[in-house]
This record gives structure tokens, sequence and C-alpha cells, in this order.
């Protein structure tokens, strides 16, 4: 049973299902940029690069 890559990919009918509201997505990107960047910065201090390499 082969199956076409094609099937694996979403389709427009799936985008219609989706959620319209932009503020959830707003303030979800807001929280994961509030804990990413002290995580990232902490990733390099603690590897001995400097903060600076940490968010490269």
């Amino acid at each position: 049973m082969k199956r076409s890559w094609k099937e694996l990919l979403p389709s427009a009918k799936d985008y219609r299902l989706l959620r319209t509201s932009w503020r959830g997505d707003l303030i979800a990107g807001i929280t994961v940029g509030i804990v990413a960047l002290p995580l990232a910065l902490a990733f390099g201090v603690s590897s001995g690069v400097g903060a600076e390499a940490g968010l490269i």
C-alpha cells in the first residue's frame, strides 16, 4: 500500500478549521519570548561562551 506524499500535507480544507483569533497567538508569542530569552542567555553563560552567544 503506497501512499502519496501529497496526502501528508495539509489541504485548504484543513486551514478553514483553524481559529481566526490573533489575540491568543500574540499572547502566546509574548509568553514564549519572555521564557525563551532568559533561557537562551543562561545556556550561553553556563556553557562558558557568554550571553551573546546564547542568543545566537
